[in-house]
């Protein structure tokens, strides 16, 4: 009869234990190409909710319309006249500030005060500055502007007694004919220095801007 044979167990000590190696878990990384596309799609996607107006100001049939393509599209139209816009503000400004002139706050209070009453059965004056796309604060510079330019250009513009009794008799069987002198040749005044202001303002500008230094580079 065949002798049994006898196993043979070794114990493991636990410095085997310890130094027996363990099969890797580890997955491979993402391809750095592959990942990058992805955050790209992913931001992409997310533009119109997060971002909204900011850089994506409309989506049609999920097609951005990006705010560079409408700011390139803006500028096609209008960016020349804005620039020399811009650019006469610049040079008007400037001349304002050298020539020392200074506008009562009180008058621009009541310029905007007038403005106020004047847009009260419309929806009121911040209504119609937000249709403009002004801000009150751009509506107070353009007084501002215009009073000083008005203080700049007095002694061309006031009219004279003779100038507005010329206009109310001009207009004395039609305009003015339910209306004497006396009532009539304050807004009579008032019209002919506004009309004085545009011609002289035209002339008067022209002159600065000509001595002005200015670079155009264009767009």
């Amino acid at each position: 009869m065949p002798k049994a044979t006898k196993k043979i167990t070794r114990k493991v000590t636990p410095v085997e234990l310890v130094s027996t190696p363990v099969p890797s878990m580890t997955r491979k990384p993402m391809n750095s190409k592959l990942l990058g596309l992805l955050l790209i799609i992913i931001l992409i996607g997310l533009l119109p909710y997060k971002l909204g107006p900011k850089l994506v100001p409309a989506v049609v049939d999920n097609r951005l319309v990006t705010r560079f393509e409408l700011w390139s599209r803006l500028e096609k139209s209008y960016g020349a006249q804005a620039l020399d816009d811009m650019v006469n503000e610049k040079i008007l400004d400037r001349a304002i500030a050298k020539s020392g002139v200074k506008v009562d706050q009180d008058k621009l209070d009541d310029q905007i005060k007038a403005l106020e009453k004047q847009f009260e059965a419309t929806g009121g004056l911040e209504e119609a500055l937000k249709q403009r796309g002004l801000s009150r604060k751009d509506l107070e510079g353009q007084i501002r502007t215009q009073l000083a330019v008005e203080i700049l250009l007095a002694d061309k513009i006031n009219p004279s007694e003779s100038d507005v009794k010329a206009q109310f008799e001009g207009g004395a069987t039609t305009i003015y004919k339910d209306k004497s002198f006396d009532n009539a040749k304050a807004g009579i005044a008032e019209e002919l220095k506004q009309a004085k202001l545009r011609d002289e303002f035209l002339v008067w500008f022209a002159e600065i801007k000509k001595n002005a230094k200015v670079k155009n580079f264009g767009l």
